[in-house]
């Protein structure tokens, strides 16, 4: 199953890092774990990522079973609850 999330993408350009997004869905069973990225909400609150994003936003770092991280949007707990929402299975009435 997968969920669609939005991943933090980094470039580096003559003016600096500059920030973006791209929309990525990922495959829950290829997650092995997931843990909340402090430090991009400290630049994001400090000015220092060029995103159109509320202050409060969080961010979490995904760790792919295949030795690939990526940061997405989002608290570790509301990805959570997007991959239980995708595993739960809907009754159809017939």
């Amino acid at each position: 199953m997968f969920i669609k999330l939005y991943k933090v993408n980094k470039r580096h350009t003559v003016e600096g890092e500059q920030y973006y997004l791209t929309e990525v869905s990922i495959n829950v069973q290829r997650i092995s774990y997931m843990s909340e990225n402090t430090d991009m909400k400290t630049m994001l609150q400090e000015g220092k990522m060029n995103l159109d994003l509320n202050n409060n936003a969080n961010f979490t770092d995904l760790f792919l079973n295949n030795n690939q991280q990526i940061t997405v949007i989002g608290s570790p707990s509301i990805i959570e609850s997007k991959m239980a929402q995708g595993t739960a299975k809907t009754l159809l009435r017939g």
